[in-house]
Protein backbone atom coordinates (compact mmCIF):
# COMPACT_ATOMS: atom_id res chain seq x y z
CA UNK A 1 0.00 0.00 0.00
CA UNK A 2 3.17 2.23 0.25
CA UNK A 3 2.51 4.04 -3.72
CA UNK A 4 -0.91 5.07 -2.35
CA UNK A 5 0.97 7.58 -0.28
CA UNK A 6 0.37 10.89 -1.61
CA UNK A 7 3.93 13.01 -0.78
CA UNK A 8 2.40 15.90 -1.88
CA UNK A 9 1.22 15.37 1.44
CA UNK A 10 2.41 16.02 5.13
CA UNK A 11 0.95 12.89 5.80
CA UNK A 12 3.24 10.19 3.95
CA UNK A 13 5.24 11.19 7.06
CA UNK A 14 3.31 9.22 9.58
CA UNK A 15 5.13 6.39 8.81
CA UNK A 16 8.00 7.12 10.81
CA UNK A 17 5.46 7.34 13.59
CA UNK A 18 5.94 4.01 14.93
CA UNK A 19 9.47 4.01 14.86
CA UNK A 20 9.85 7.24 16.79
CA UNK A 21 7.70 5.91 19.48
CA UNK A 22 9.87 2.92 19.57
CA UNK A 23 13.07 4.98 19.83
CA UNK A 24 11.57 6.42 22.88
CA UNK A 25 10.32 4.00 24.74
CA UNK A 26 14.03 1.75 24.20
CA UNK A 27 15.68 5.21 25.63
CA UNK A 28 12.84 4.81 28.58
CA UNK A 29 13.39 1.48 29.45
CA UNK A 30 17.43 0.85 28.41
CA UNK A 31 18.55 4.28 30.26
CA UNK A 32 15.67 5.33 33.18
CA UNK A 33 13.74 2.14 33.77
CA UNK A 34 16.42 -0.68 33.72
CA UNK A 35 14.13 -3.35 34.45
CA UNK A 36 15.52 -6.97 33.06
CA UNK A 37 13.02 -8.44 33.74
CA UNK A 38 10.97 -6.42 31.45
CA UNK A 39 9.37 -8.13 28.42
CA UNK A 40 11.26 -5.61 25.79
CA UNK A 41 14.52 -6.29 27.47
CA UNK A 42 14.15 -10.01 27.67
CA UNK A 43 12.92 -10.38 24.24
CA UNK A 44 15.66 -7.73 22.58
CA UNK A 45 18.65 -8.42 24.49
CA UNK A 46 21.34 -11.44 23.98
CA UNK A 47 22.17 -10.54 27.83
CA UNK A 48 19.01 -9.51 29.68
CA UNK A 49 20.87 -6.26 30.32
CA UNK A 50 18.54 -3.40 29.82
CA UNK A 51 21.66 -1.35 28.38
CA UNK A 52 21.54 -3.55 25.42
CA UNK A 53 18.58 -1.79 23.99
CA UNK A 54 20.46 1.60 23.54
CA UNK A 55 22.56 0.11 20.76
CA UNK A 56 21.05 -2.10 17.87
CA UNK A 57 17.17 -2.02 18.82
CA UNK A 58 17.66 1.67 19.60
CA UNK A 59 20.02 2.23 16.34
CA UNK A 60 17.26 0.17 14.32
CA UNK A 61 14.70 2.34 15.67
CA UNK A 62 16.48 5.98 14.86
CA UNK A 63 17.67 4.54 11.71
CA UNK A 64 14.03 3.70 10.52
CA UNK A 65 12.94 6.97 11.95
CA UNK A 66 15.82 8.46 9.69
CA UNK A 67 14.92 7.13 6.52
CA UNK A 68 11.24 6.99 6.48
CA UNK A 69 11.42 10.46 6.75
CA UNK A 70 14.46 11.45 4.46
CA UNK A 71 14.31 8.67 2.30
CA UNK A 72 11.08 7.48 1.99
CA UNK A 73 10.43 5.42 -1.54
CA UNK A 74 13.52 6.62 -2.42
CA UNK A 75 15.80 3.85 -3.56
CA UNK A 76 18.45 4.45 -0.63
CA UNK A 77 15.92 4.02 1.64
CA UNK A 78 14.57 0.65 0.11
CA UNK A 79 18.77 -0.46 -0.35
CA UNK A 80 19.27 0.61 3.58
CA UNK A 81 16.15 -1.04 4.83
CA UNK A 82 16.90 -4.04 2.93
CA UNK A 83 20.26 -4.70 4.47
CA UNK A 84 18.46 -5.08 8.27
CA UNK A 85 16.59 -7.89 6.54
CA UNK A 86 20.11 -9.11 5.70
CA UNK A 87 21.65 -8.32 9.06
CA UNK A 88 18.46 -9.85 10.76
CA UNK A 89 18.90 -12.87 8.72
CA UNK A 90 22.76 -13.06 9.44
CA UNK A 91 21.88 -13.58 13.52
CA UNK A 92 19.24 -15.82 13.04
CA UNK A 93 20.93 -18.31 10.65
CA UNK A 94 24.43 -17.82 12.47
CA UNK A 95 22.62 -18.54 15.88
CA UNK A 96 21.11 -21.74 15.04
CA UNK A 97 23.00 -22.81 11.81
CA UNK A 98 26.38 -21.72 12.01
CA UNK A 99 29.31 -24.11 12.26
CA UNK A 100 31.76 -22.30 10.29
CA UNK A 101 33.17 -19.56 13.11
CA UNK A 102 35.52 -16.37 12.63
CA UNK A 103 35.96 -14.21 14.76
CA UNK A 104 36.87 -9.86 14.18
CA UNK A 105 38.39 -7.66 15.94
CA UNK A 106 36.07 -5.63 17.87
CA UNK A 107 33.24 -7.29 15.83
CA UNK A 108 33.42 -10.79 18.03
CA UNK A 109 32.27 -14.22 16.71
CA UNK A 110 30.65 -14.43 13.23
CA UNK A 111 30.10 -17.46 10.93
CA UNK A 112 30.14 -18.14 7.38
CA UNK A 113 26.52 -19.29 7.01
CA UNK A 114 25.30 -16.10 9.06
CA UNK A 115 27.09 -14.29 6.31
CA UNK A 116 25.96 -16.20 3.54
CA UNK A 117 22.32 -15.72 5.72
CA UNK A 118 23.40 -11.49 5.34
CA UNK A 119 23.95 -11.96 1.39
CA UNK A 120 20.94 -13.70 0.86
CA UNK A 121 18.37 -11.10 3.46
CA UNK A 122 19.65 -8.30 1.83
CA UNK A 123 18.93 -9.19 -1.85
CA UNK A 124 15.47 -10.47 -1.05
CA UNK A 125 14.83 -7.26 1.64
CA UNK A 126 15.81 -4.98 -1.63
CA UNK A 127 13.68 -6.86 -4.32
CA UNK A 128 10.54 -6.90 -1.57
CA UNK A 129 10.53 -3.39 -0.59
CA UNK A 130 11.00 -2.41 -4.15
CA UNK A 131 8.33 -4.62 -5.54
CA UNK A 132 6.15 -3.12 -2.23
CA UNK A 133 6.72 0.59 -3.49
CA UNK A 134 6.46 -0.27 -7.36
CA UNK A 135 10.03 0.22 -7.89
CA UNK A 136 11.64 -1.80 -10.75
CA UNK A 137 14.07 -4.41 -9.03
CA UNK A 138 17.24 -4.40 -9.41
CA UNK A 139 19.11 -6.95 -11.61
CA UNK A 140 20.65 -10.22 -9.88
CA UNK A 141 24.50 -8.60 -9.97
CA UNK A 142 23.57 -5.68 -8.13
CA UNK A 143 21.63 -7.07 -5.61
CA UNK A 144 24.26 -9.51 -5.35
CA UNK A 145 27.05 -6.63 -4.94
CA UNK A 146 24.63 -4.80 -2.38
CA UNK A 147 24.20 -8.47 -0.36
CA UNK A 148 28.22 -8.79 -0.04
CA UNK A 149 28.62 -5.52 0.82
CA UNK A 150 26.45 -5.70 3.45
CA UNK A 151 27.30 -9.12 4.84
CA UNK A 152 30.98 -7.31 5.44
CA UNK A 153 30.17 -4.20 7.23
CA UNK A 154 28.00 -6.80 9.23
CA UNK A 155 30.56 -8.90 10.04
CA UNK A 156 33.57 -6.53 10.58
CA UNK A 157 31.47 -3.79 12.48
CA UNK A 158 32.51 -3.27 15.75
CA UNK A 159 29.77 -5.37 17.97
CA UNK A 160 27.47 -2.75 19.40
CA UNK A 161 27.32 -0.25 16.19
CA UNK A 162 27.06 -2.48 13.14
CA UNK A 163 23.52 -0.76 11.96
CA UNK A 164 25.05 2.16 12.39
CA UNK A 165 27.66 1.51 10.52
CA UNK A 166 25.47 -0.87 8.05
CA UNK A 167 23.04 2.15 7.38
CA UNK A 168 25.69 4.74 6.55
CA UNK A 169 27.84 1.97 4.44
CA UNK A 170 24.50 1.16 2.68
CA UNK A 171 23.61 4.38 2.10
CA UNK A 172 27.17 5.48 0.66
CA UNK A 173 26.86 3.09 -1.98
CA UNK A 174 23.25 3.29 -2.49
CA UNK A 175 25.00 6.41 -3.90
CA UNK A 176 27.92 5.27 -5.59
CA UNK A 177 27.38 1.51 -6.94
CA UNK A 178 24.84 2.57 -9.60
CA UNK A 179 27.61 4.13 -11.56
CA UNK A 180 30.04 1.49 -10.85
CA UNK A 181 27.75 -1.53 -12.40
CA UNK A 182 26.75 0.33 -15.55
Amino acid sequence: FWPLFDVDHWGWRLNATVPVVMSFRLLYKGAILKDPEDQDVRSMSRSSSPSELLYGPLQLTIIMSYTGLTKFMTKSGIIIMGAFVGDWLAALIGVHYGKHKFTVPLGGQKSIEGSFGCVLGTMAGISFYSYMVGMEIEEWKTLFTYGVISAVVEGTAWREWDNAFLAAAMEFSAKRLPGLMS
